[in-house]
């Protein structure tokens, strides 16, 4: 694998694990290196680490914590 993948995947710890977790990826990333940015979208995507889940996320939070507040006002 090329020098510069390699520094990358070992520089975030989230992707080395995905990577570990999913060995197709070793081969694609072998084969083309310059389909890093695809890796990244894939790995965000499926830890749920893109804006939308984390607007997602914060919605539910807020959600509950009204849900709460309301069951303790009555």
């Amino acid at each position: 694998m090329r020098e510069d993948v390699l520094r990358k995947l070992y520089s975030n710890p989230n992707h080395l694990d995905y990577l570990r977790r999913h060995p197709k990826w070793y081969q694609f990333l072998e084969d083309r290196p310059d389909e890093y940015k695809e890796f990244e979208k894939v790995v965000k995507s499926e830890l749920k680490q893109t804006p939308y889940d984390k607007i997602e996320r914060i919605k539910k939070q807020l959600n509950f914590a009204s849900s709460l507040i309301n069951y303790l006002q009555k």
